[in-house]
Formats: C-alpha cells, structure tokens, sequence
C-alpha cells in the first residue's frame, strides 16, 4: 500500500449547497468521488481518502444581525430559453436557480493500491474539479511506502459523527439538534486513550450518501465517459449526515479517519468512515 498527499488544495467556487435543508463546505462525497476519478484518469488505485480541512469561505453577504442573516450569492443565466425561463414576478428578468458556493483550502491523503505517478497527477489536477469548483493551486504532491514518511500540516480532520443522529423521532430534529448543542468541558485523559471519542467541537452537515428515486436508465443529455459511452441514470435525493471538525493537536493516537464509498443497497449508494487501526496519528 502507497500514500499520495496533495497537501493545500485551493479549490474557487465550490458548491456549499448540501440540500434544501443545509449550506455546508464540508465536502466529503465530493472528496471521495474526486477520488475515484483521480483514479480513473492517471492509472493509479486510491482505496480512501482522509480530508484535512484548512480553511473555508461561503461567498454572499452577511447582514446586521451577523451570521444568521446570511445571504448567499446567487447566479442569473446569460441567455434565454424560448421566454420560459423568465421569472413569473417580472418578465423581463430571468428567474434564479437557488445555489450556494464557497472557496475551500483542503489537503488530501489518499491510500494508494499500487504504484503513484505524480506526474501524471500533476496534469490531472490542471484541469479537475472538487464539488464544481475549479483548483486553482496546491502544495508540493508528495508519494511514500510508509505513511509516517510525509509530513502532514496542520489542520482540521472531517470525522464521521452520525453516531449523535442515532435517536428516537425525527432525523431532521436530531440533526438540529447535535448541531446547536452544546460541547462538555474537554478532559484531558481522554486525549490518552486510543478508542475514546475525539474532543467535541465544531459539528456540520455533509452529504454522505444518494437514496436512488428512479430506477437506472440510459437517460440524453447525461454526460458522457471518455470513451463515448452513456452511462446509466438515475434520479436521486441526498442523504444528510453530520460531520465534526477535529485539529489535528486534538486529534491524538486516533486512527487516520479515512472515507471510502459503497452500496448499501442497489439503490442507496454512501460514503462513510474506516478508520485503519494500524496507523495511528501521532499528536502535533
């Protein structure tokens, strides 16, 4: 096994529009998937990908109440299609689809199942998308046989929490609530064992799966693969789930918070936490 970091990962205008229930940048499925194309597109075979998060800004305007006022740039097309797609309140403008974008900094650790080109990453990354925003730069791409040979920086790791929506009634209503609660005062032996809960902190919502609507079909107008194919397509709802924001000061003898996706079912498709207990992080 092999481990590729591509450390800093400027990414401009990426979509934060998580549902019609959240604006998040925490983009975990996004990460995952951008896996699976780097993988696709430069030969090698990324098993997981841990995200490391560095910094994030949602693009819109805050009023005078502050953060809770918040409103989030929105795009108008440049054409029009046969006069259906002006707004019904005014004819002479065009009607908006609701978005929400953000710029995110984020470094990436990928386990690898064979040999790393970094060559062909670097060409890869030229061109490529993380959640619709283009990338516009990122650190020095570093490969190695042993993970304790790169030199991680510092920040944030995306650890799965949706152990705190395991409750009684409504999943939206525990999901609130996990969000708006409260952090216990941290203890500090709980840092020193191994199979103990992170520190709380910083809570949001991610997509971290797709319940399929519509059975898979060839579809037009889907995109295409390289080769011309047209895939199969369906219709799909996301599925929230709750994400936690752990530095990696806090983050202690852990081990790496990888993510990785699968099949649930043939119509429920996710993405969720392994963590591999042979590798342990160290404090920083």
């Amino acid at each position: 096994m092999s481990y590729l970091l591509v450390p800093r990962v400027r990414i401009r205008a990426a979509n934060a529009l998580a549902s019609n229930l959240a604006i998040s940048p925490a983009q975990v499925m996004p990460c995952v998937l951008f896996s699976h194309n780097l993988g696709l597109k430069t030969g090698c075979r990324p098993e997981r990908v841990a995200i490391l998060h560095h910094d994030a800004q949602l693009l819109g305007e805050y009023g005078s109440d502050g953060f809770y006022n918040f409103h989030p740039q929105q795009r108008r097309g440049a054409t029009f299609i046969d006069g259906v797609d002006y707004s019904s309140a005014n004819r002479h403008a065009l009607s908006m689809q609701p978005t929400a974008s953000c710029h995110l900094t984020l470094s990436l650790l990928f386990e690898v199942d064979g040999r790393i080109n970094t060559e062909k990453i670097k060409r890869f990354l030229r061109t490529a998308r993380i959640a619709g925003g283009n990338i516009d730069g990122h650190g020095e791409i570093s490969a190695a046989d042993d993970i304790d040979a790169l030199h991680l920086p510092k920040g944030f790791w995306l650890v799965e929490r949706s152990d705190l929506l395991q409750t009684a009634g409504s999943p939206v209503d525990a999901l609130v609530a996990a969000i708006g609660r409260k952090p216990p005062k941290r203890e500090t032996t709980a840092l020193e064992q191994t199979d103990a809960r992170p520190p709380e902190s910083w809570l949001a919502a991610s997509v971290l799966g797709y319940a399929m609507t519509t059975p898979f079909e060839t579809r037009v107008g889907v995109r295409q693969t390289d080769q011309g194919e047209t895939p199969l397509h369906a219709f799909c709802e996301p599925l929230l789930g709750l994400v936690q924001y752990v530095s990696t000061g806090d983050y202690g003898q852990h081990p790496l918070p990888y993510w990785e996706h699968c099949w649930l079912q043939d119509d429920v498709f996710v993405v969720r936490q392994s963590q591999a207990p042979h590798h342990p992080i160290s404090s920083l």
